[in-house]
This record gives C-alpha cells, sequence and structure tokens, in this order.
C-alpha cells in the first residue's frame, strides 16, 4: 500500500502525530495549502465586479471549483451547485428555502433516520417549533441499516420530505440511498446528506434520484467553512431564496428587488473564494492518486485489519456492521465500565487522536442506551502501523486479561 502520509505537511511537522479522526475533519495536502498560500501571495482579488487580471483569475478558478464539483456528482451543470459555510449551514438553508416557499406547512411530515446527525434533525425541529411540522424517525436494523418496513410504514401521504445521509458518521454504514430515490413519490423531496459519503467514493447524484444533497468541503482535504449544497435546477429556479444581497440580486429599487440567476441567487454576499478554490485543489488531488478507486482499495485494507483487530480483543465493544462490506473506515466502540474521555485522554497522552462522546447523534446514543462512546476513524494517511499503536493503547491501559498479567 502506498505511503500517501508524506504528502501531507502535518505529519512532517508533528512526526509522532497518529490521527484518527478524520470523520470529524481531515488533515490537507501540500497540494492544497501550497495551491491557497500561492492564490492568497500573488494573485487574490474579489470576485463577480473586478475587470482586471487578478478578479477575472480569480472568478475563473471560483467557477472551475464548482465545475469539478459538478463533475464529481455526475451532474455536470454548475448552475446547480450553491456555496455555503458547512453542512449544518446547507440544511439550515434548505429547510427554510422549503418554509418560505410553503413546501412544507402545518401538519406535513419530515421523514429522517435514527441515526441522523444533529446537522439533519435540529433544522427539522426548528420548523416544528416555527410551523408545526411532524418529524418522525425511522429505525434501523440489528446491522444498522435502514429498516425499510419501518420506512414504507412510516412514509404515508403526510410526508412531504425525506432527509437521510448516506453513510452514518458513527457506525459507517452506507445506506441504500438509490433504493429510498426509486421508493419517494413525485409529491416528496429527497434530500442527501452526503458529508461521509463524498470524501470516500463516486456519488451519482441523478442516480440517486434526490433533490438535494450536500457536505461540507473540510471533510475532503479541503479548507473549512465552505459547505456545498447541490440541488435540481428546477427547483432552485423556482424557490425564492431566504437570504439576498450583492450578487444575489439582479436589481434593486426602493420598493422591490430582483433576485439574481443561478446559483447565485442563493449566495448572498462575498464567497469563501480562497475555500472554492482549496475544494477544487483537494478534488484535483484525489484524481491524481487514482481517483475514489485508490480510496476505496485503501479504505478496503485498512477495515479488513482494523474489523480482525476489535474481533480478537472481546473487551472491546464496537457498535455498528463488523463485516467490511457496505461501510467506510469509521469505528465505533465503547468499554464496558470505561468512560470514553478516558480512552481518549489515553490515547491523547500518546499524541493520538480520536473522538468521544455522543458525536452530534444523542438521539440515536438514547435508542441505543448509551451515555458515551469513542470512535476511530481514518483515511488515506493512515497506515496498518497507525492502527497497531492504537490498539496498543487499549491494551496496555484497558483489556483486563492484559492488565492481570
Amino acid at each position: 500500500m502506498q505511503n500517501y502520509k508524506k504528502d501531507f505537511p502535518i505529519f512532517k511537522n508533528n512526526p509522532s502525530l497518529i490521527f484518527l479522526d478524520s470523520t470529524s475533519s481531515t488533515q490537507k495536502p501540500e497540494y492544497v495549502i501550497e495551491w491557497i498560500c500561492d492564490y492568497l501571495s500573488q494573485s487574490y482579488s474579489n470576485i463577480h465586479r473586478g475587470l482586471y487580471d487578478i478578479a477575472i483569475n480569480s472568478e475563473k478558478m471560483y467557477f472551475d471549483s464548482k465545475q469539478k464539483v459538478a463533475d464529481f456528482l455526475g451532474t455536470h451543470d454548475l448552475k446547480e451547485i450553491i456555496y455555503t459555510y458547512n453542512s449544518n449551514y446547507a440544511l439550515n438553508i434548505i429547510s427554510q428555502t422549503l418554509r418560505l416557499n410553503k413546501v412544507l406547512k402545518t401538519g406535513d411530515k419530515v421523514l429522517v433516520s435514527i441515526v441522523e446527525h444533529h446537522s439533519n434533525i435540529v433544522p427539522w425541529l426548528i420548523l416544528k417549533e416555527e410551523i408545526g411540522i411532524e418529524l418522525e424517525f425511522v429505525r434501523v436494523t440489528q446491522d444498522f441499516d435502514i429498516d425499510f418496513d419501518d420506512f414504507e410504514k412510516k412514509y404515508d401521504e403526510k410526508v412531504k420530505v425525506i432527509a437521510f445521509t448516506h453513510v452514518s458518521n458513527v457506525t459507517g454504514k452506507i445506506f441504500d440511498v438509490e433504493r429510498i430515490g426509486k421508493l419517494k413519490r413525485p409529491d416528496t423531496l429527497f434530500i442527501i446528506d452526503a458529508s461521509q459519503s463524498f470524501p470516500h467514493m463516486k456519488l451519482d447524484v441523478p442516480k440517486m434520484n434526490c433533490d438535494f444533497l450536500f457536505f461540507t468541503a473540510h471533510k475532503v482535504m479541503a479548507d473549512s467553512w465552505l459547505g456545498v449544497i447541490w440541488g435540481k435546477r428546477e427547483l432552485l429556479e423556482k424557490y425564492k431564496p431566504i437570504f439576498s444581497g450583492w450578487w444575489a440580486i439582479n436589481e434593486v429599487k426602493k420598493e422591490c428587488f430582483k433576485p439574481g440567476a443561478l446559483p447565485f441567487k442563493f449566495e448572498p454576499g462575498t464567497p469563501n473564494i480562497s475555500g472554492a478554490l482549496s475544494l477544487l485543489k483537494a478534488l484535483e488531488y484525489i484524481e491524481k492518486i487514482g481517483w475514489y478507486e485508490t480510496v476505496e482499495s485503501i479504505e478496503k485494507e485498512l477495515i479488513e485489519y482494523s474489523l480482525e483487530q476489535f474481533r480478537s480483543r472481546p473487551y472491546l465493544q464496537l457498535i455498528g456492521n463488523t463485516e467490511s462490506k457496505k461501510r467506510v473506515w469509521v469505528f465505533w466502540f465503547y468499554i464496558q465500565g470505561v468512560h470514553a474521555l478516558d480512552i481518549a485522554d489515553a490515547m491523547a497522552e500518546n499524541n493520538i487522536c480520536i473522538r468521544a462522546g455522543h458525536h452530534c447523534t444523542e438521539p440515536f446514543m438514547n435508542y441505543l442506551k448509551l451515555s458515551s462512546s469513542a470512535r476511530m476513524s481514518l483515511y488515506i494517511y493512515n497506515s496498518k502501523d497507525d492502527i497497531d499503536a492504537f490498539f496498543k493503547i487499549l491494551d496496555t491501559n484497558f483489556n483486563p486479561t492484559w492488565l492481570t498479567k
């Protein structure tokens, strides 16, 4: 397996660092960092207004970034790509747009899965409080897949929106969103949270038959403070935006204004231009190393190796699918009688980064009757040596058999 760690300066500057928290945010390759530094130091300018060279170049880069995202999603229409701040903000924009345009009204129902991140729960709870919509949760099966029997039971005539994650940020389970797309009625909008899938696999939006999809750039080796919304062009053209200003408007009178053209009518104010460049270069980096085929090849090998290590340690309780199929390299676990923060602290003392807590999935944690848990997650810069170091700390500090020797 090729060593991609050398492409990431953080590991050169911190030789003992073992980063196992990529589900939270990924590290950045030198290819991305150098391009951002060069852009900010040599050719930065605002966009949509200047006729001078660096403004024109910045505008081109911004459009190139959107085109690259559209191509990666299989849509190829950059006017369907909207940039915002992050995944949380993206779904708030979508949900409030549906409220403003009366797509969602009092008594309408939104269907989500019980495993959803808070970013795909709280915006709907806000609408529940604001206009009286209903929010219903679909259960999962014993192997943490969507319970489609429960889905079809709850997918009644009141459901106007289905909003599901593509990949769970805790179990790593890949949901069959294409099946949901085939089941959805014409009177229902289907929204996909791709925050945990876009960094791992090729997506085909037309095949998913969704209406909106969103993700965040910092989880795919780009900079933070950039979120991405994809929406069907006919919907984006029809809906009024909830915010406006600057390039999002076409004309302003004392009495009224006219919204701008797509996709800018949903992008008020100066955008995150360097963030757009970082996403463009992050996706180019994926292409340079062999596209998602390389990512998935590394992922498969490290998933199988990690699962072997978990299976060989009965004192570790792995939550989620213990098979390597239909999952990404996220491992959610607990140790009976040990608080997850103690696990994370032991790792931190050895310069190993993991996550502990509820992982922004409190409804799911309550569903499983868990108070806390730990999460180890990998990306292309990780290796079997990193995994071995992680399990060595667990064995040394928490394995009852090891401690009695």
